[in-house]
């Protein structure tokens, strides 16, 4: 009999969509985070700003309420608007933007299960919103159906970026608005610093993240006329590295509190570990930008 194929061999999609079930060992991480975050409903990297830290208040609901306002800013008038989420994830994102904004929200996450956690947090907060699974690069979505659309920090993981941008534009009106934030990795990277972003993004099952410079391209080649493109790095991943420091200087005493801790809750504290110091290493090397961009 052959010997099952190792993790990195398997289609990503299939590899993502263990992670996000709770499935398989680099699926630990995401428990551990459930213990300090609200990963049960956002999987966003968060939005800390000055003096707040980024376990305070909940900093992934913020980056919704972050993407919200923006939007508002470019439509005046929200409620009843018909707004499309793609990576929906568990569906906090969509919540906000229909419970705070009045957006009228249709949520698409790849994973069956995200969808089906969404469904239930939308029911479990009273909001109303639809989510369905499917594809960011063949939304089952019909052409200018909707007049805004948003992916918060979802699409990293998409490895066809630019035909999930031909499929945002399509399917937003012509004259609508798309809000995407996003890991990019840094222009002029030397081989070394290339070498740990494409070690976190195996690690965390993401294809290769692409360049600042040629993803707004891709953005202007799919017809997407970029209006502002805001750093959030410093109120993310910044914030987000003086807790992997932290976690990884506890881990590495011998009597440390990680690894009983982890052992405690079931999880794999090698696999955690790992995870944890690939993100380490490579958030020094990488954007979080939030682009807003109208449609030709």
């Amino acid at each position: 009999m052959d010997d099952e194929p190792a993790a990195s061999e398997r289609p990503l999609h299939e590899r993502i969509g263990e992670q996000f079930a709770y499935r398989g060992e680099r699926a630990d991480v995401w428990r551990a985070f459930d213990r300090f975050l609200d990963t049960d409903a956002y999987l966003n990297l968060g939005y800390s700003p000055r003096y707040l830290p980024h376990v305070v208040g909940s900093s992934q609901r913020r980056l919704a309420r972050v993407v919200g306002d923006g939007l508002e800013e470019r439509l005046g008038a929200t409620g009843g608007v018909r707004l499309l989420d793609v990576g929906c994830g568990r569906g906090g994102p969509a919540a906000v933007l229909a419970d705070e904004f009045g957006f009228d929200v249709v949520g698409v996450d790849l994973v069956p299960y995200n969808v089906a956690a969404a469904r239930r947090n939308a029911a479990r907060a009273g909001v109303r919103a639809a989510f369905a699974v499917g594809d960011a690069a063949r939304l089952p979505v019909d052409s200018g159906a909707v007049d805004a659309a948003t992916s918060i920090d979802a699409l990293v993981y998409v490895p066809d970026e630019r035909a999930a941008f031909d499929e945002l534009a399509r399917v937003v009106r012509p004259g609508g608005v798309v809000a995407v934030s996003d890991l990019l990795a840094r222009d002029g990277l030397d081989r070394g610093a290339r070498a740990a972003v494409d070690a976190f993004a195996d690690a965390w099952d993401m294809p290769a993240i692409a360049p600042a410079s040629r993803y707004l391209d891709d953005l202007a080649a799919a017809g997407l006329v970029a209006d502002e493109a805001r750093e959030l790095g410093p109120h993310s991943v910044d914030r987000f590295r003086t807790w992997t420091r932290l976690y990884l200087g506890l881990a590495e005493r011998s009597s440390g509190p990680t690894g009983w801790l982890l052992d405690r809750w079931g999880l794999d504290a090698d696999a955690v570990t790992e995870q944890v110091r690939r993100a380490h290493e490579a958030l020094p090397h990488l954007r979080h930008v939030l682009v807003y961009a109208s449609v030709e």
